[in-house]
């Protein structure tokens, strides 16, 4: 059988503590991962490497993940890209518009890793 390569997956986000346990959690499972701690520096990032898939999670009205969302497909119209959202939100109409997924962060744990394979590698 074989062995798949490793996903690669840029991992945005705004509060450093869930940005890292957010990445060891996706390192655990294999898969190559880079962090960044803002928008700006992770539209740089996506722009100079190839990424599978893109962890947004910015901690707002979602303003800010709708427009990186918006830069990242503009660049690569096929790029994944999965938005981590609160639970309770008051999000902006259409800030999730350009996601290919939305986790909950309750839920995060449970599903992100699940959500970015079935993604990527579709049955």
């Amino acid at each position: 059988m074989k062995k798949k390569a490793p996903l690669s997956v840029l991992c945005i986000g705004t509060d450093p503590v869930n940005l890292n346990l957010r990445c060891s959690a996706l390192k655990d499972q294999g898969w190559d991962v880079v962090s960044s701690g803002s928008g700006h520096d992770g539209v740089f990032r996506f722009g100079k490497q190839h990424f599978d898939a893109v962890v947004l999670d910015l901690n707002d009205d979602g303003a800010e993940a709708a427009l990186i969302a918006s830069e990242l497909k503009r660049q690569i119209p096929t790029t994944t890209v999965v938005m981590v959202i609160p639970s309770s939100t008051g999000l902006m109409p259409g800030a999730t518009a350009q996601a290919d997924a939305v986790v909950l962060k309750s839920q995060e744990r449970r599903v992100l890793a699940v959500q970015i394979e079935k993604l990527l590698r579709p049955i």
